[in-house]
């Protein structure tokens, strides 16, 4: 007569088939989480691999962006110096225009309005 294990619900006599089954389910279960490891570093692998090249992409922009920023710059600083020429030109200029000189006020020269007898003309 066989006694049970009142944790198994296996006979006593049995307790090699339980040994062979806790086996078979461990190594289940070592395969399972071996599997489930293996996909999750193939997984982190390729979310490194996509942050890496973002970050390549963000480093290129950036590049980009400072090339066009020193462009920019040196455009301004060239506009900048094309309208204190201009601005000098006009400064020369202005004592000797017979425009400016007649018929106009001084303060329709700040305004930049025409006086209606110059316009009249």
């Amino acid at each position: 007569m066989s006694h049970f294990n009142a944790k198994s619900n296996f006979p006593r006599n049995d307790a090699s088939a339980l040994r062979l089954l806790r086996k078979s389910e461990s190594s289940d279960d070592d395969e399972k989480r071996l599997k489930r490891r293996e996909k999750n570093r193939v997984a982190a692998q390729r979310s490194r691999k996509r942050q890496t090249q973002r970050a390549d992409e963000l480093h290129e922009a950036y590049e980009c962006l400072e090339q066009e920023n020193s462009l920019l710059r040196k455009e301004v600083q060239i506009l900048i110096e094309e309208q204190q020429r201009l601005t000098d030109a006009l400064k020369a200029h202005e004592p000797l225009c017979p425009v400016l000189n007649c018929g106009m006020t001084s303060t329709s020269r700040s305004i930049g309005t025409v006086s209606p007898e110059f316009m009249s003309r």
